[in-house]
C-alpha cells in the first residue's frame, strides 16, 4: 500500500512539471521559430536527476525490511567510480602508444587532460572521501562485488551500450560549435560580409548616382536600399541564376566593385547584385539580393559519398547555419542594418513564383518597420544640432523641421546626442 502510494505521488509530480512547462515555458513560435532548432537546455539533467530520486526512493521503500541497504549502496559507488577510471586508464593506453607525438606534441598533460575527463578526475576524489570516511578496508566479499559492478560497467562502455546517443553528439557538437556549419557560418562572415557589409551603403550612393547619369530605372530607394538579401533556402539548392527558380526576379545591374588586399592577392574584386521583383501587377521593386554561397558547399557535400553527409543531416545544418549567422550578425555592430536573412522553405514549394513573393513579404515588412520609426518621430522634439556634428556617410543630422529621410534612418544607429540609445527595429 505504501509502495503504490509513493508511485502515484511521483507520477502525479512529473505529470504536473509536463503541465508546467507546456503552459508557462512553451514559447510562441513564429514562422522561424517553428523551423530553426533552438540550442538545446538543462532539460536531460533535470530529468535525470528527478528520476534519481524517484529510483532512489523507490528501492528504498522496496528494500526497507532488508538489511544492508546502505552497505550496498556504497559498494555500487565505488564500483561505478572505479568502472570511470578504468575506462580513462584504457583510452589513455591508445593515446600514449599511438598518437603521443602526432595529436598532442609530446605533451602529457594535454593527454592525461584528453583520456581522464573532470568525470573521472571527481570520481577519483569521490573514492579517496569515501575511503577516508569509512576508516576501514573493504572485505574480500565487498571488494569482489565492487569488481564485479566496475567490470560491467566496463563491458557496457566498452561495447558500446553506453555510448553517446546521435541528440548527445548533436548537443556537444553545437555546445562547441564543432558543426559544418558553425565553421562555414564563420567563414562566410569574416571572409565575406564582415569586409562588404560596412561598404555596402556607400556603393549604393555610388550607383544611385551613376544611374541618375543613365535613366532613373533601377535606382535604389526605401528602407531596404542598403541592405544585402541574403537568400537561405533550406534544400540548400542554389542556382547560379535566380531566374531559373523564378522569372519575375531578374538580374538588372552590378553594384560598383569593391576592391581590397586579401590573403596575397592584390585588390581583390567583391561585387554585388541588383535585381528587379516583379509584383503580380508588373510593377518592378529592386534591392541587393544574393544566395548565401555557403549553402552550395553544403548541397555538395551532401552528394559526396565520402562526405558522409546525408540529404537530413543537410537540411539540419542548413538551420543551424541560418541560427549561427544571425547571432554573429546581430552582434556585430558594423554589419547591423545592412542585411537581411530571407529563409526559404523551398521543399515543397511548387508555386513558379515563390521566390518573387517570399522577397516581395520581406521589403514589405521592411516598409512597415520604417513607417512604425516615422510614426512616433513625427510628434517628437529632436535636440538641437551639435556644432560640427557629422555622420558616417558625410551628411549633417536633419534639423527639427526637416523630415526624416531613409539614409537618415539607415544610420540611425550611430551615436547621437539622445538621451537613449536608439532602438533596433529590425527582425531577422
Amino acid at each position: 500500500m505504501i509502495q503504490s502510494h509513493n508511485i502515484s505521488y511521483c507520477v502525479c509530480v512529473c505529470v504536473s512539471y509536463c503541465v508546467y512547462v507546456c503552459v508557462y515555458e512553451w514559447p510562441q513560435m513564429n514562422v522561424y521559430e517553428a523551423v530553426v532548432p533552438k540550442r538545446r537546455g538543462p532539460l536531460p539533467q533535470v530529468c535525470g536527476m528527478v528520476m534519481c530520486v524517484v529510483c532512489f526512493l523507490l528501492g528504498s521503500v522496496c528494500m526497507s525490511g532488508v538489511p544492508g541497504l546502505g552497505q550496498a549502496a556504497e559498494q555500487a559507488l565505488y564500483g561505478l567510480c572505479i568502472g570511470v577510471v578504468l575506462h580513462g586508464a584504457c583510452l589513455l593506453v591508445e593515446e600514449a602508444t599511438a598518437h603521443f607525438t602526432q595529436r598532442y606534441n609530446g605533451n602529457v598533460i594535454g593527454l592525461l587532460k584528453a583520456c581522464v575527463c573532470w568525470q573521472a578526475r571527481a570520481c577519483v576524489c569521490v573514492l579517496a572521501v569515501a575511503c577516508v570516511l569509512r576508516g576501514e578496508a573493504l572485505s574480500v566479499g565487498e571488494l569482489g562485488s565492487v569488481l564485479i559492478i566496475a567490470s560491467c560497467y566496463l563491458l557496457l562502455k566498452t561495447t558500446g551500450v553506453l555510448a553517446p546517443s546521435a541528440t548527445e553528439m548533436s548537443e556537444i557538437s553545437e555546445s562547441q560549435q564543432m558543426n559544418v556549419a558553425h565553421g562555414l557560418a564563420w567563414s562566410f562572415y569574416l571572409g565575406y560580409l564582415k569586409l562588404v557589409l560596412p561598404l555596402l551603403e556607400a556603393a549604393v550612393e555610388k550607383y544611385n548616382v551613376q544611374r541618375r547619369g543613365l535613366s532613373a530605372e533601377g535606382a535604389l530607394g526605401g528602407p531596404w536600399a542598403s541592405r544585402l538579401h541574403i537568400l537561405l533556402p533550406l534544400s540548400a539548392s542554389v542556382c547560379a541564376h535566380l531566374e531559373d527558380d523564378d522569372p519575375r526576379v531578374c538580374f538588372h545591374d552590378n553594384l560598383p566593385p569593391m576592391e581590397m588586399d586579401r590573403a596575397g592577392v592584390r585588390k581583390r574584386v567583391f561585387k554585388n547584385s541588383v535585381y528587379s521583383i516583379r509584383d503580380a501587377n508588373g510593377q518592378a521593386h529592386y534591392c541587393i539580393l544574393e544566395s548565401a554561397t555557403p549553402l552550395l558547399t553544403l548541397h555538395q557535400m551532401s552528394e559526396e559519398g565520402s562526405a558522409g553527409f546525408g540529404v537530413s543531416e543537410r537540411r539540419q545544418q542548413v538551420l543551424l547555419f541560418y541560427r549561427t549567422l544571425r547571432g554573429i550578425l546581430e552582434a556585430s555592430p558594423d554589419c547591423r542594418n545592412h542585411y537581411r536573412l530571407i529563409l526559404l522553405d523551398d521543399t515543397n514549394a511548387s508555386e513558379p513564383h515563390f521566390l518573387s513573393t517570399e522577397i516581395l513579404k520581406h521589403l514589405r515588412q521592411q516598409e512597415g518597420e520604417e513607417f512604425s520609426m516615422i510614426q512616433p518621430m513625427a510628434h517628437s522634439t529632436l535636440p538641437q544640432q551639435e556644432k560640427g556634428l557629422v555622420v558616417a556617410n558625410g551628411t549633417t543630422p536633419p534639423l527639427p523641421n526637416q523630415p526624416m529621410s531613409s539614409t537618415t534612418l539607415m544610420i540611425s544607429g550611430l551615436p547621437r546626442t539622445l538621451q537613449s540609445e536608439p532602438e533596433e527595429n529590425s527582425e531577422y
